[in-house]
């Protein structure tokens, strides 16, 4: 076989080991998630995902991308999450995936954690993105008052109409 065969049939092979990889990331950084180690679930997808277009596997990407939310958002990073949903809503080939229940699933995460003011801040976000679910948005937000909102969290609220 000649050298550039050669390099071609290796070039195949470290792509498909790549896919088969990207596959061993997800399932770890699933057991990850599961077992509630939020950093090493972040960790794990985030170096699955360097260097992944959206093009190569998008169904696993996106799997990856979940988890790393949903990592994001147990370990009380508000603000990561936000900046992260941003992101994936403007790639075309993630933007269907960003709906109003993904906002309102991640800032009942951010909650449970402890991190009210992040969930509030997630909500706000989702309600900027999506104003034909003002309505609803707003409810949420109202609910979350009954939480432990900090006396600025509170201004901010009142600031911008929801309280």
């Amino acid at each position: 076989m000649s050298r550039s065969r050669w390099l071609v049939v290796l070039t195949l092979v470290v792509l498909s080991a790549c896919k088969g990889s990207l596959a061993d990331h997800e399932k770890d950084a699933r057991a990850a998630l599961d077992a509630r180690d939020w950093a090493k679930a972040r960790n794990i997808s985030e170096q699955a995902l360097v260097g992944v277009t959206s093009g190569d596997d998008a169904a696993m990407a996106w799997r990856l991308e979940q988890i790393r939310l949903d990592a994001l958002a147990n370990d009380k990073q508000g603000q990561e999450v936000i900046v992260t949903l941003a992101r994936l809503g403007a790639n075309p080939t993630y933007s269907p995936q960003i709906t109003p229940a993904l906002y309102r699933s991640l800032a009942d995460k951010l909650k449970a954690a402890g991190d009210v003011n992040g969930a509030v801040d997630v909500l706000i976000a989702g309600d900027k993105k999506f104003p034909q679910e003002h309505e609803q948005f707003a409810k949420d937000i109202d609910g979350l008052k009954k939480g432990n909102l900090d006396p600025a969290q509170v201004e901010r609220l009142k600031a911008l109409g929801y309280l």
